[in-house]
């Protein structure tokens, strides 16, 4: 089963985001539709509700919502996946792994001043962040730990079955 214990190490604690588990993919993939599809309504809308951009709008819409910005190094039989992400923390992330993705959803908290009122508030606006994965990994082998606001994940990559039982050479 996925853990989202950081590894043991000499520096304080990192904190951990949550590790979303098969069961709980809906909610996340539901989000994420629904992030774009109100995108490429307020593109449509922008367009003058012309028609027949439908598919150029959904498009746009999940390349401004789906953002690039996880970094994977392999080592040996596992995969370090990275990513910078300020201004957000560890409690109000989710990230889910597939065998051949990883999708992150991070909250960030920004200030927004009124210029009506000298208040300040902060607003929170979801991330998305995709990444393809160059090999194969288990899921439930995933470890994530989020500190100075960078997160770090860990999973094991997955090897086929042949060359799970094939015997060992000397």
């Amino acid at each position: 089963m996925a853990t989202s214990k950081p590894a043991p190490s000499g520096k304080p604690a990192a904190s951990a985001p949550k590790i979303v588990t098969e069961n709980q993919k809906e909610a996340l993939h539901r989000a994420i539709q629904d992030r774009i599809s109100a995108r490429a309504y307020s593109l449509y809308e922008a367009s003058g509700y012309e028609k027949g951009n439908a598919d150029r709008h959904w498009l746009q819409a999940e390349s401004e919502i789906l953002r690039q910005g996880l970094e994977v190094r392999e080592s040996g039989s596992w995969l370090s996946i990275n990513a910078a992400l300020p201004e957000a923390s560890a409690e109000d992330m989710e990230i889910y792994v597939e065998p051949e993705h990883v999708v992150v959803r991070a909250q960030k908290r920004e200030a927004t001043v009124d210029n009506a009122s000298p208040v300040q508030s902060e607003t929170q606006l979801d991330v998305f962040l995709v990444r393809t994965l160059p090999a194969e990994v288990d899921p439930a082998t995933a470890s994530a730990a989020f500190k100075d606001q960078k997160l770090t994940l860990m999973v094991k990559k997955r090897y086929p079955e042949s060359m799970k039982n094939a015997p060992e050479t000397r």
